[in-house]
């Protein structure tokens, strides 16, 4: 479903005017939020209205929220079309939303409309996004879209294949895009952090999860820099370039046990 009532609040001029999907929950809202409170303004698209509402009260550069099911592909053009006739100032993306099944693939209930469930939301959806943005964004000064990935598509893990897939395949997107754009306005670039403390890794990781603030904060201090890294590794992410040139089969098989 989409809705494509944006919600609007009175702000300021901003320096730069972000979209952030994903923004109900979890890493998404850290973001929208920490963007608004650097004196950025955010458009917030997620899938519960009622918490989107929520988010968009606690701050007022939180200029506009937008219901979308990222799943229906066939509606994400239209609602760009939408969105940039009433904010042509959009000059930065960070594809946020996902979802994702931590099973074993023969786990009984899980099937074909899961699979493309992840499949849609976690990699056909950002590409569409960037492909019905892109044309608006190669006009806009500062221009910048992230894509926010996982260690697990440079890692992956015994479980969750699926959801290893589409961010493996995100991670390729974004380098190929890079190289596409590379000399034009338009800059890349790869949010990579680790397990992430979010609705949706409840129930594991323990201690190890990083705090969804950590990560935008991360984020946001890499987005001032005069050169924002392709790749932004965070937290003990940070570690794996180096790891995976030391060693890399026996790191892939510490994570595949």
């Amino acid at each position: 479903m989409h809705s494509n009532t944006y919600l609007r609040t009175s702000a300021a001029r901003p320096t730069q005017l972000w979209l952030v999907t994903g923004a109900s929950s979890g890493l998404g809202r850290a973001i929208a939020l920490q963007l608004a409170e650097s004196g950025q303004q955010v458009i917030a698209w997620g899938r519960d209205a009622a918490r989107l509402a929520e988010l968009q009260a606690s701050h007022p550069s939180i200029v506009a929220t937008a219901r979308h099911d990222l799943a229906k592909l066939e509606g994400l053009a239209p609602a760009c079309v939408d969105m940039l006739r009433q904010w042509p100032a959009l000059s930065g993306v960070i594809h946020c939303a996902g979802i994702q099944h931590e099973l074993l693939l023969e786990t009984p209930g899980y099937g074909a409309a899961d699979i493309e469930a992840e499949l849609l939301v976690n990699l056909a959806a950002p590409i569409e996004l960037t492909r019905a943005l892109l044309p608006h964004l190669q006009r806009q000064a500062g221009s910048h879209i992230v894509f926010v990935t996982s260690a697990l598509a440079h890692v992956p893990k015994r479980r969750s294949a699926t959801y290893n897939a589409s961010k493996a395949g995100l991670s390729a997107f974004a380098c190929s895009l890079r190289a596409q754009l590379r000399g034009r306005r338009v800059k890349v670039s790869e949010l990579i952090p680790p397990l992430v403390d979010t609705p949706m890794t409840a129930g594991r990781g323990g201690k190890r999860k990083l705090a969804p603030a950590v990560v935008a904060r991360s984020l946001l201090r890499a987005l001032r820099s005069r050169r924002p890294p392709a790749q932004i590794w965070v937290g003990p992410a940070r570690w794996l370039p180096w790891l995976l040139r030391l060693a890399p089969m026996t790191i892939k098989q510490v994570f595949l046990r």
